[in-house]
């Protein structure tokens, strides 16, 4: 995709979250859910060969970059179990993230000076509104780098991760199956980069980041598709 379909696509999202109503949890759940149902179909046909090629030494494949988008899920999921629990125990429901527990950092700058930016990130991100964080995260107008915690695992298997990939959206579908207090938007989690977040920000980031991985999927596939058509 060009930079410039890359920021025309980035403007329309943004008019489109801003001018949105207000989500719930069973919405964005269900967009959630949809996003994964697609995500499912791109691998529907691809054979193990196109699931492994690399464009280059050290570039992802199709099967990492769906590993990601399913530690990604689990990592927010994780996070919003979390909440509940302490909402159960009568605690006060939030959550903060240093750049130490997810060491999401941008280009240009080295990650040894990340820690000195986490005061004046926290401060800025109060005033960010979850519409421009996910259309920042759908459409990567400037590309982060992945946190750790969420970098593709060793050994992985084209039918292991179909089956991740559904088995990793229901138990997210399960975990909100029932109400929360005020539909989640009392239960927050803060992080430098990622923002302050509540449960139902958190669903929409989750959409957000596997419609953009989506993108990367094609263009993979495209391409390894091209590189056997004329091996």
């Amino acid at each position: 995709m060009s930079q410039t379909h890359t920021i025309e696509g980035f403007v329309s999202s943004l008019v489109k979250q801003f001018t949105a109503r207000p989500g719930t949890i069973a919405g964005e759940v269900s967009k959630l859910g949809a996003a994964r149902r697609q995500t499912v179909a791109l691998l529907a046909n691809v054979t193990d060969e196109e699931a492994h090629w690399s464009p280059r030494l050290g570039a992802w494949s199709v099967i990492q970059v769906v590993d990601h988008v399913v530690l990604f899920e689990a990592l927010y999921r994780d996070s919003i179990a979390k909440l509940i629990e302490l909402g159960r125990q009568g605690r006060k429901t939030e959550i903060k993230y240093t750049l130490a527990d997810i060491d999401v950092s941008l280009p240009g700058i080295p990650r040894a000076v990340w820690p000195l930016l986490e005061g004046p990130l926290d401060c800025m991100n109060t005033f960010v509104p979850a519409a421009l964080r996910q259309t920042f995260i759908r459409f990567p107008v400037v590309a982060a780098r992945s946190p750790k915690i969420a970098d593709p695992r060793p050994g992985l298997t084209l039918n292991g991760i179909r089956e991740e990939l559904v088995s990793s959206a229901k138990a997210t579908a399960e975990l909100l199956a029932h109400p929360l207090p005020d539909d989640g938007q009392n239960m927050k989690l803060s992080h430098p980069v990622l923002g302050v977040n509540n449960v139902v920000d958190l669903l929409g980031m989750m959409t957000a980041h596997e419609e953009r991985h989506q993108k990367q999927i094609r263009e993979l596939l495209s391409h390894s598709m091209g590189e056997r058509d004329s091996g």
